[in-house]
């Protein structure tokens, strides 16, 4: 069974409400999302053996922490990255291409089966009856990325949806990393490429990514101690509107610093963000 929830609904993706991204209506399968630090993990439908094996270890190195792994549902990563979390007992949320209601194919039914039975939920922003046309997957990239914290690129060729994906997370200033690879490797330029136009940031040990995401053993991300008395950075003026790249040059800061800063300020009623734009009070 599944159920179309509206934007002004307590059910509705809290990061997707303030996303350029946004619809008026979803359709959701499954337990609405909570409270959780939303990872997008997406790639290629045809990884190498060592994509297999990375997406294992980095959503192993997240578990314990409040996150929600957001992926597409397709062979290859996608797959990989949903199973990964069930078996480390993270919540899962798969966006498709289709209506909820069309027959999916028998390996991605039996998966989504699976995030079923273990809390996740399938999402779509298309109505019941729409079949799977090429042209819908844009469309689910956009609200793969705007219900997301933050996007990782596992591998992917130059062109894709996981680019398209990266493209959406880039043009809202969220955090986006990468995963190097072999320059031999086709399904890695895509990811060397995001790196080296500085789009992305370089996830360069698997250990590293809890640190990355702003996560660690005893406070996650969504959890930040504010300090009332701690220092207003001189970039926040108040009345100013800027975009997080633009706080990253300010600031000399990688943008993982800067975005758990804006939270310990949107939390104090200092700013708020919407569509990629800081306003500051």
């Amino acid at each position: 069974m599944f159920k179309k929830i509206n934007s002004d609904l307590p059910e509705y993706p809290a990061n997707l409400t303030k996303s350029r991204y946004a619809l008026k209506e979803l359709w959701v399968a499954g337990e609405a999302c909570g409270s959780e630090f939303c990872l997008a993990m997406v790639g290629t439908r045809s990884p190498s053996g060592l994509a297999a094996n990375s997406v294992k270890e980095m959503i192993s190195s997240l578990k314990g922490n409040k996150v929600r792994i957001v992926s597409g549902l397709a062979q290859g990563v996608d797959s990989l990255c949903h199973a990964a979390a069930i078996e480390n007992g993270l919540p899962t949320t798969a966006v498709i291409a289709q209506g909820l209601d069309v027959p999916l194919q028998s390996t991605q039914k039996i998966l989504a089966e699976k995030i079923l039975e273990h809390g996740g939920n399938i999402i779509s922003p298309f109505e019941p009856g729409t079949k799977a046309f090429l042209s819908n997957f844009v469309k689910r990239n956009t609200i793969i990325s705007g219900m997301s914290n933050a996007t990782l690129i596992v591998e992917s060729r130059l062109k894709g949806g996981a680019m398209h994906t990266a493209k959406f997370c880039h043009k809202e200033g969220k955090l986006l990393l990468a995963m190097p690879g072999s320059p031999l490797c086709e399904t890695s330029i895509g990811c060397n490429w995001l790196i080296h136009q500085k789009q992305a940031q370089t996830l360069w040990s698997i250990k590293e990514l809890p640190n990355m995401l702003g996560f660690n053993s005893l406070f996650p991300l969504l959890e930040p101690s504010v300090k009332k008395n701690q220092d207003i950075p001189e970039w926040a003026v108040k009345g100013t509107v800027l975009s997080v790249g633009d706080i990253c040059e300010l600031s000399q800061k990688p943008i993982n610093e800067v975005l758990i800063t804006l939270t310990e300020l949107e939390m104090q009623g200092k700013c708020s963000v919407k569509n990629g734009s800081v306003i500051f009070y």
